[in-house]
């Protein structure tokens, strides 16, 4: 006699099954690698634009920071001082509107089929890596005719992408399951990013904020998440602080949010939408 597998709806009490997502992790591969060949398809460029937008990007804030407004830098060529602290806020940001809208976009899928949706945020938190860790070659290369050539910590530049991944995939899995009840969410989403490119020193070095500013400014994760991508490729000093500490517990506390969250709404996914 045939098994019979009995599903049934998640429990009200969030439940972290890691043996149901490994199990399916051929079918997160499946959404990684229709994502990377859907965003790219119908491009005459096809994935070179992943490239072309964010150097457009840093073209526009090389001329107007570096060269008009000449914000200082402490020595450092202004395009790579900014590219190197662009690739891990575009990955930051990329990755929470790509994990918040992850429920939405595939609500034909959800509808269809049973699987652990906890695949879909994370498949387009994988894609939103893969875009850019060709950018971080675009920068290594970049660096090296720039006078930075590369060393042995670019090896740990993943490590870097995958710190930024816990606070980006905590706060995208919150924003997905709320939003699908309360679709306000995602414009508010954009507005706060914006605000965070601003609080976050791309544009700029942290000597600039006023010192008895800079332990909550340095809470920021992402703050890390620049100031190591800085140390990696330009070798820019950099001290450790206890507020570090505090990021960490920050980028823990907003995963278990973001976890307890979308388990308990993302069974609401179908009716709502």
């Amino acid at each position: 006699m045939d098994d019979v597998r009995i599903i049934r709806p998640p429990s009200r009490i969030p439940k972290l099954d890691l043996g149901e997502v490994l199990r399916s992790r051929e079918l997160l591969w499946v959404f990684v690698r229709r994502g990377i060949f859907a965003r790219y398809r119908q491009m005459a460029l096809g994935i070179f634009w992943s490239l072309l937008e964010p150097l457009g990007l840093l073209i526009m804030m090389s001329v107007v920071f570096g060269m008009i407004l000449r914000v200082p830098t402490g020595g450092f060529p202004y395009p790579i001082f900014v590219f190197s602290a662009l690739i891990p806020w575009l990955y930051f940001s990329k990755a929470v509107n790509g994990t918040a809208s992850s429920l939405h976009e595939n609500i034909a899928i959800i509808s269809k089929i049973y699987f652990p949706r906890v695949l879909l945020p994370l498949s387009a938190l994988m894609r939103e890596m893969f875009d850019s860790l060709m950018l971080f070659v675009l920068l290594v290369v970049l660096a090296w005719i720039y006078g930075f050539p590369p060393s042995w910590k670019l090896l740990l530049m993943p490590i870097v992408l995958l710190y930024l991944s816990i606070p980006a995939l905590g706060i995208g899995l919150s924003v997905a399951a709320i939003s699908i009840r309360y679709r306000d969410f995602r414009p508010m989403l954009a507005l706060v990013l914006q605000a965070g490119f601003y609080v976050t020193p791309i544009l700029y070095p942290v000597a600039l904020v006023p010192e008895i500013a800079r332990p909550i400014y340095m809470a920021n994760p992402v703050y890390w998440g620049v100031e190591f991508s800085r140390w990696i490729i330009l070798d820019q000093p950099m001290t450790l602080h206890p507020s570090l500490i505090v990021s960490l517990l920050i980028c823990a506390g907003l995963l278990i949010a973001g976890y307890y969250i979308f388990a308990s709404y993302e069974r609401e996914a179908v009716d709502v939408q």
